[in-house]
């Protein structure tokens, strides 16, 4: 097969480029301290600094702010937080500077009705900007005094509260909507912004990032309690999970990519709702953008945690004791800069609000589970405009499985709880478990041709292996287990070219090739039975789905356009082309199967190809100053999961190329509407949104084994989403969020023939509420709410085996300086309830229905040095 071929072209070409690249470093120029003088026309911003060299600076300007980067700069000692002021003059709505990224500060101005002129000066170790707001400071019957040209000490950050920016007034850009530095306020997306404090927080609770996002992102289904995403979907669609813009989703789908690295390793998340084609294909959901560790600013800090739990029992702690102990370190070197994180845990036995011992089971639960997290990140400054960074991430998930379903209660057909079995540890040469590897190098140029360049190229593996199960009554007649083993070789190309004033266009490629190989592993039945179903010996190795390749070339560009004031425009256009090769296989090997009465089948090998072209066009129209009205149409697409269309060839097939009718990708069609609210005190966002494709990606209980099976067919689905956040004073804040979710496929492709989509692709509707309260100086308390729906349409329509109950659950984290760190308790379930995750509730067999965790609690206790 052509594996990497085209890539290692476009890696080598990308090299040439930085190999070509000056190796002389710039002088870093430090700013040391930040002050605001008034002045007739308006205010000037004095930024001091150590001795200047070569000062270069550019501007954007977008909505009523203006921003300007200095290149080879940093923020140090006091300033190095960064400065805000809010309405420091009549016209002048905010003042922000901060380090925007290891390389450049930036400067925002933003104007109440207008974008202010900005003009910069350099002298002797100081930059001045003079800010024109278009009124003078001074007030009627009042003359403005003077400031002094140099003062004696510079103006320290302001630390009162009545110089803090008030809740929700800080401008944050983030780079998920458009792959490129966007004002959170001017997307034309319904997005979340998961925050390093918050994932902080949450983690307190459970360090488990499907759990973590369940409870903090509208659009997403509810939190899991295991490793698998499979009924967790992003507006009923699933999204493309990335680290730093590498893509974790395998076209074999494993629904395991958010079980990808710990939280510990995370700057921020960024989660865009809705389908999107700006990173390339598998974001029909949506994208979930995880971004690591930024280097400090500071030579040398860190942060040491120990941990207790995460998942302790109140009713059994010897059995359901785990813990964890997680270190980083990262500093600024001048022109090195560093950030390394390693973390372990391991957890126990799990139980019920019954306190009854919960069994592992077939969905991977989190129960005795000794999971390594490994991230290291290191980035060189060549030049003043030229920077490479390397990093890489481990992550490795051991379960050891004491505890497995019983089987007996499959034989009542009433609906009971699944029980465990004590079964002893697994006699078996590899655990369950997943293990991932990434390695991302990325060149970036912000001055070339008067363009930001940047060059990215990575490797990505992940391997999945379930726990070995008996399904000797099903169709693959034998004790076995699967993996999934992807490996990915990408590179991504990206510019952002200045059109004019108030437009940008962001353009590049990118291409990907993805090996996908699908084991089944088979163990001797007799020493199975006789080692009671703990020992393992493996016999022979068949595979589940025939291994292939699939490559992806992508060709994009992207307008931003401030088009008034008031009104920014977006758009883009991207080319995809998906190409799949497999080599002759015999279906199911020499296990001999049959299915539905077909004899074991030789298929020849070939590939297919298939292309699209997907856009999108956005607005955001600022109603006043504080309310914005946006809406879009774009467009996603995905190829389908060509394991399960290779794995059961139709009868009579000859070759791939002749059975694979897979003449086009999975195409969605969003539109959404939504409106949002920024106030002193309040934050609020409302978003309709619906979708519509051809032909789905929809997966179905199979009638012939345990597996799933892909059924394309016409899909459409559709929702809304609210959230509100309040900060009645400075010590307390509350808030809410609500999200709904439906949708329908056509399976037989008839006008009326619509039926409601399983529960595996749309979650029961979702209530989340919190109150946050500062209870002393050292003494933070949170309590928050998650409410579950029912859901009964599937099961009306006949689609899931039976209707959904809703639950409800309460926790609380509670932070309080205790020495020179900071202890955390988090208790899950505070109220004790029993219930059933809504992937419990989908089993079919009792043995499957496994009730969610009792009341637990966890303790944490971190430094930072």
């Amino acid at each position: 097969m052509n594996k990497y071929n085209g890539s290692i072209a476009w890696f080598c070409a990308g090299m040439t480029i930085f190999l070509a690249a000056p190796n002389a470093v710039a002088e870093t120029i430090s700013v040391t301290g930040v002050r605001l003088n008034e002045t007739e026309q308006g205010v000037e911003i004095v930024l001091e600094t150590s001795p200047l060299g070569e000062v270069r600076a550019f501007q954007t300007k977008f909505g009523n702010t203006i921003a300007i980067d200095i290149l080879n700069t940093r923020l140090q000692s006091d300033s190095s937080e960064g400065f805000r002021r809010q309405n420091p003059t009549a016209n002048i709505a905010a003042i922000e500077v901060i380090q925007q990224n290891q390389n450049s500060i930036r400067i925002l101005v933003k104007g109440t009705q207008q974008v202010p002129n900005v003009q910069l000066t350099e002298q002797q170790e100081r930059l001045t900007l003079a800010v024109d707001s278009g009124t003078p400071v001074a007030q009627e019957g009042r003359e403005s005094e003077p400031q002094p040209e140099t003062p004696t000490q510079p103006e320290e950050l302001p630390t009162q509260p009545e110089t803090q920016p008030e809740p929700g007034e800080p401008i944050r850009l983030i780079v998920t909507p458009t792959r490129t530095e966007e004002r959170e306020e001017d997307v034309a997306r319904s997005t979340t912004v998961i925050t390093r404090e918050e994932i902080e927080e949450q983690s307190g609770l459970s360090t488990n990032l499907p759990d973590l996002l369940g409870r903090t992102v509208p659009g997403l289904g509810p939190p899991t309690q295991s490793a698998s995403t499979r009924t967790q979907s992003l507006r009923g669609r699933q999204p493309f999970i990335s680290v730093d813009g590498v893509p974790l989703n395998s076209n074999r789908r494993d629904f395991q990519g958010l079980r990808s690295i710990d939280p510990s390793a995370i700057e921020r998340i960024e989660v865009v709702r809705g389908p999107t084609a700006v990173f390339g294909s598998d974001a029909t959901g949506g994208v979930i953008n995880i971004i690591t560790r930024e280097a400090a600013r500071e030579r040398i800090t860190g942060s040491t945690s120990i941990s207790l739990g995460p998942r302790l029992s109140l009713s059994d702690l010897s059995e359901s004791f785990g813990g964890g102990i997680s270190q980083s370190l990262s500093g600024d070197l001048g022109s090195v800069d560093y950030a390394f994180t390693a973390s372990f845990e391991g957890t126990g036995n799990a139980f019920d609000a019954g306190n009854d011992l919960i069994p592992i089971g077939r969905s991977q639960g989190l129960d005795n589970l000794e999971t390594l997290n490994l991230f290291g990140k290191v980035g060189v400054d060549i030049t003043e405009d030229q920077r490479l960074q390397i990093s890489a991430n481990y992550f490795d998930d051991k379960q050891d499985v004491p505890t497995l379903p019983d089987p007996s209660v499959n034989e009542t057909p009433e609906r009971e709880t699944a029980r465990a079995l004590d079964t002893g540890d697994l006699d078996i040469d590899e655990l369950p478990g997943r293990e991932e590897t990434v390695i991302n190098l990325k060149y970036s140029h912000d001055d070339l041709l008067g363009s930001q360049f940047s060059l990215q190229g990575f490797f990505q593996e992940s391997l999945t292996r379930t726990i070995p199960e008996d399904k000797r009554d099903t169709i693959f007649q034998s004790v076995s287990r699967t993996e999934i083993d992807s490996e990915k070789l990408g590179i991504r190309l990206e510019v952002e070219t200045p059109i004019f004033e108030d437009a940008n266009l962001f353009w590049g490629a990118d291409y990907v090739e993805e090996s996908v190989d699908n084991p089944i592993e088979i163990f001797n039945a007799a020493t199975f039975d006789e080692s009671g179903g703990t020992e393992f010996d493996k016999v022979d190795e068949e595979f589940f789905a025939p291994s292939y390749d699939l490559n992806t070339l992508g060709l994009f560009g992207q307008l931003q356009w401030d088009a008034t004031q008031k009104l920014s425009l977006s758009g883009g256009v991207r080319f995809e082309r998906f190409e799949v090769f497999a080599d002759s296989y015999n279906v199911l090997g020499d296990i001999a199967l049959t299915r539905a009465g077909n004899a074991v089948e030789n298929v020849e090998g070939g590939d297919i190809a298939f292309d699209d072209v997907v856009f999108n066009v956005g607005a955001v129209y600022d109603l006043t100053e504080e309310l914005s009205l946006f809406a879009n149409f774009a467009q996603g697409f995905s190829a389908p999961d060509f394991g399960r269309v290779l794995r059961f060839p139709p009868r009579g097939a000859g070759s791939v190329s002749e059975f694979v009718d897979v003449t086009e990708p999975v195409v969605v069609d969003n539109y959404e509407l939504g409106l949002r609210g920024n106030w002193d005190q309040v934050q609020f966002s409302l978003a309709g949104f619906f979708t519509y494709s051809d032909l789905g990606e929809n997966v179905r209980e199979s009638d012939e084994g345990p597996f799933l099976e892909l059924e394309r067919s016409p899909t459409r689905t559709y929702g809304l989403e609210v959230s509100l956040d309040y900060q009645p004073s400075q010590d307390w804040q509350l808030g809410t969020s609500v999200t709904w979710v439906e949708g329908e496929s056509n399976p037989e492709n008839t006008d009326e023939g619509f039926v409601a989509l399983s529960t595996r692709e749309i979650q029961p509707w979702k209530i989340t509420a919190y109150v946050d309260n500062q209870t002393l100086p050292s003494w933070r308390n949170r309590l928050q709410l998650l409410v579950v729906g029912g859901r009964d349409r599937a099961f009306d329509d006949g689609v899931d085996d039976r209707d959904i109950d809703g639950y409800i659950t309460l926790d609380y984290i509670s932070e309080v300086d205790v020495g020179p760190g900071t202890l955390q308790l988090g208790i899950q379930n505070l109220l004790d309830n029993q219930y059933f995750p809504v992937d419990s509730q989908l089993q079919s067999e009792n043995s499957r229905n496994s009730a969610a965790l009792g009341r637990t609690l966890s303790l944490e206790y971190s430094v930072q040095w």
